[in-house]
C-alpha cells in the first residue's frame, strides 16, 4: 500500500494520507490529455531533473523538456519559452497537464522528505485513453496560457479542470481549502499569520515570483 511512511518522525493526518494515496492513483490513470504511462513518465523526468539528470523514459521530447524545466528551473520560465514550446508542437492542454503533475509531485515529495520519510516509489501506469475533454471557456489574457475566469495562480490550471481539481484537493490537505483561504482568522495548529510567514519564507527560498 502506498504512503505507509514508516520513516516519518511526525504524525500524518488520516485525511492527508488518504489524499496522498488518491493522488498516486490518479497520477497512474489516463488523464485529460496524457496517458497513464505519459503521466508517470512526466513524474519520473521531473524527479530526475532535480539532480540535473535524465530519466530516459522515452517520453516525447517536448513533454520531457516541459517536465524537466517546470521541475528544476521554474523560476526561469518565461512567456517566450512557453510560446516557443507551443510553436514546436506541444499543445496548451498537454503543457498545463504537465504543470499540474509536476507541481503536485513537488509538493508531495517535499512533504514526505520533510517528515523524515523516503520519497514514495512512483505508481505503475494504468492503460487507457485520455478523455481529451476541452474547457471551452478559457481564453488568453496576460498569463502564459489561457485561463478562466481570470488570470492568477488560482486559475493557472483551468485549461485542464481535472488538474485544477487535483490541485485543490491536495492544497486543502497540505495548506488550506480555497474557502479557508478567504478566512484571515483561520486557526489550525498554527495561526493564519504563522502559516503565511512560513509560506512567504518558503516562497522566497524557492524563488517564487508570484
Amino acid at each position: 500500500m502506498a504512503f505507509v511512511l514508516d520513516g516519518a518522525v511526525l504524525p500524518v493526518p488520516d485525511g492527508l494520507r488518504e489524499e496522498l494515496r488518491s493522488q498516486w492513483q490518479r497520477l497512474a490513470m489516463p488523464g485529460t490529455w496524457l496517458s497513464g504511462e505519459e503521466r508517470v513518465s512526466v513524474a519520473r523526468e521531473a524527479r530526475a531533473a532535480r539532480t540535473f539528470a535524465d530519466a530516459y523514459t522515452g517520453l516525447d521530447p517536448l513533454l520531457t523538456e516541459a517536465a524537466q524545466s517546470v521541475s528544476a528551473a521554474a523560476d526561469l520560465i518565461t512567456r517566450e519559452w512557453v510560446s516557443d514550446l507551443l510553436a514546436r508542437g506541444l499543445t496548451v492542454e498537454r503543457f498545463v497537464e504537465v504543470v499540474g503533475i509536476v507541481s503536485r509531485l513537488a509538493a508531495i515529495d517535499a512533504y514526505v522528505r520533510g517528515i523524515g520519510s523516503a520519497e514514495e516509489p512512483l505508481p505503475q501506469p494504468v492503460a487507457g485513453e485520455p478523455t481529451r475533454s476541452r474547457n471551452p471557456d478559457v481564453r488568453l489574457r496576460q498569463a502564459f496560457v489561457p485561463t478562466h475566469p481570470e488570470d492568477g495562480a488560482r486559475y493557472a490550471l483551468s485549461a485542464v479542470p481535472a488538474e485544477e481539481d487535483d490541485r485543490d484537493r491536495l492544497h486543502a490537505q497540505l495548506y488550506l481549502s480555497m474557502e479557508q483561504m478567504g478566512d484571515l482568522t483561520y486557526q489550525g495548529l498554527l495561526s493564519r499569520a504563522q502559516m503565511e510567514l512560513l509560506a512567504a519564507r518558503v516562497s522566497l527560498l524557492n524563488n517564487c515570483f508570484y
